[in-house]
């Protein structure tokens, strides 16, 4: 029953981005995938990914070429 939910909940995200169409005719009804759809927005998703890692490497790149200031240190307690 879960598979069946989980099967169902995946075609409906699947549909709401539009990478599944239904059409249905006088003698037959088809499922339509839409790869120009799914090349487009995986290709975004790459790009918009490596952009990410890229501004994350920058950002550990120049903290770790910062100098150190006296409110960076951290206070000994014992």
């Amino acid at each position: 029953m879960r598979a069946l939910i989980l099967l169902a909940a995946i075609i409906l995200v699947l549909v709401l981005v539009k990478w599944i169409s239904f059409s249905k005719g006088p003698d037959r009804a088809s499922i339509n995938l839409e790869k120009e759809k799914i090349r487009q927005d995986t290709k975004q998703a790459m790009e918009s990914g490596g952009q990410m890692l890229h501004r994350a490497g920058d950002k550990v790149g120049a903290e770790a070429n910062r100098e150190p200031s006296s409110r960076d240190a951290v206070p000994v307690t014992r």
